[in-house]
């Protein structure tokens, strides 16, 4: 009879146990899943805390693209998101890698940013140009996913993918976003238009000059 009791004692402080660890496993991950639940919606979006799962769809590889067959004809311009892939884009005001200053206009705001043309575009760190405009960005590094979000504006980027989520919709960018230095760089009329600013680009100043569009 004393067995029984030593083994019923036995068998449930082992569950008691099981169980707490149960919950205290379940409270450290709540947080996480909140955080990351808003962009399970997307298909090329991998959780930072799961190396296997991806969110596509099953037709499409991973890291969605938009194909030149899908291009329009009209010219590609710089510093304008037209929301289409273009087949030909105009020459850029300069080619070479480099340092230089962006300023948003009406603000004290000032920024040094290195630029880097590629594809016919002005690709800038994705964080650093959005935080100069006033949004809140979250840069989640395992998954390669830049999310900035303003008062109106939410644009959802991420690395080897020429799509942004602008608002929600799946849209086409001019090019693919990439991962470098521990930055995303994105296109600059993709982070400035999507933010409701225009840039334009002073050569005397070497400066970027963004300014509010004014429907």
């Amino acid at each position: 009879m004393k067995m029984k009791k030593i083994s019923l004692v036995l068998v449930l402080i082992l569950a008691s146990f099981i169980t707490n660890d149960v919950v205290v496993h379940a409270d450290d991950h709540e947080h996480e899943d909140e955080k990351h639940e808003k962009y399970k919606e997307y298909k090329d979006y991998k959780d930072d805390d799961d190396d296997d799962e991806k969110y596509y769809d099953d037709d499409e590889e991973e890291g969605e693209t938009y194909y030149f067959q899908d291009a329009v004809s009209e010219k590609g311009t710089w510093n304008i998101w037209t929301r289409t892939v273009a087949v030909d884009k105009e020459v850029l005001p300069f080619t070479s890698s480099q340092k230089v200053t962006l300023k948003v206009e009406g603000t004290k705001k000032e920024l040094s940013i290195f630029v880097i043309p590629k594809d016919g575009e002005f690709f800038v760190p994705g964080k650093a140009v959005a935080q100069a405009l006033g949004a809140k960005v979250t840069f989640y590094k395992e998954s390669k996913i830049l999310a900035i979000q303003d008062q109106s504006n939410e644009l959802i980027y991420r690395a080897g993918t020429n799509v942004v989520y602008d608002n929600n919709v799946k849209t086409p960018s001019p090019a693919q976003a990439f991962y470098v230095n521990e930055e995303l760089y994105v296109p600059i009329s993709t982070i400035t238009n999507g933010l409701g600013y225009i840039v334009e680009w002073q050569e005397n100043y070497q400066t970027f000059v963004c300014q509010p569009i004014t429907n």
